[in-house]
């Protein structure tokens, strides 16, 4: 049984060294001498497939459609979005700010304005009162002091 496996095993290395020495030969090959049996350019060939050029002329406007679509599409996105229905659990009432809301709004507001300075231009002068004012106002002053003086009585 050892002379087979060490016969096996001689004959294995004698093959490969000679077949490792066939293949470590140069092989030198005669250079041939040009044909041009092919009727076209090669290299243009395959530039044209590589890079496709395509002249495609603009298509005339066909307006074979009677409607927007646009505004069709809008409709139904939103018919489908107002179809679902929300169904939310009441909250109970929670009164967890100690103040008005909206007499702070109001109060933020009105501070605000009062903050810009409005420049506006000199009126003229109109006389389009047809009564003297400073002496209704001095009679009222008048009416004012006595009824003032007649409480006091």
């Amino acid at each position: 049984m050892k002379t087979k496996l060490h016969i096996a095993a001689l004959i294995t290395m004698i093959t490969l060294v000679v077949t490792g020495n066939l293949f470590a030969s140069e092989f030198n090959f005669n250079d041939e001498a040009y044909i041009n049996d092919i009727p076209f350019d090669t290299e243009v060939v395959v530039s044209e497939i590589m890079t496709p050029e395509f002249d495609l002329e603009d298509e005339a406007y066909i307006d074979d459609i009677p409607f927007n679509t646009a505004c069709v599409a809008a409709n139904c996105n939103y018919r489908k979005a107002i179809s679902v229905s929300f169904e939310m659990e009441e909250e109970t009432y929670i009164d967890d700010m100690p103040f008005d809301t909206e007499k702070v709004a109001v109060s933020y507001a009105y501070n605000k304005a009062t903050l810009v300075e409005y420049e506006m231009e000199d009126e003229a002068n109109i006389d389009d009162i047809p009564f003297d004012t400073f002496s209704i106002a001095a009679n009222s002053n008048k009416d004012n002091t006595i009824n003032l003086i007649a409480s006091q009585k």
